[in-house]
């Protein structure tokens, strides 16, 4: 009956995600549009910061 136990503890546990080629794929590739967007986030706010130094200098430029 333990025997049994554990084939049938084995065979679940091989049953994930991570436990196939195409799950380890699709795993991947979530952490890739995670990490993309993160990066979308920060290129915005790079943006942002850019753009409001433009500003600044603009109005310094004018100043002078």
């Amino acid at each position: 009956m333990r025997a049994l136990a554990m084939i049938f503890l084995f065979a679940i546990s091989a049953c994930g995600r991570e436990s196939s080629p195409e799950g380890r794929s699709i795993i991947r590739d979530e952490q890739i549009v995670e990490q993309l967007d993160s990066l979308k986030r920060q290129n915005h706010v790079l943006l942002d910061s850019i753009g409001a130094l433009n500003k600044r200098i603009e109005k310094l430029e004018r100043i002078r």
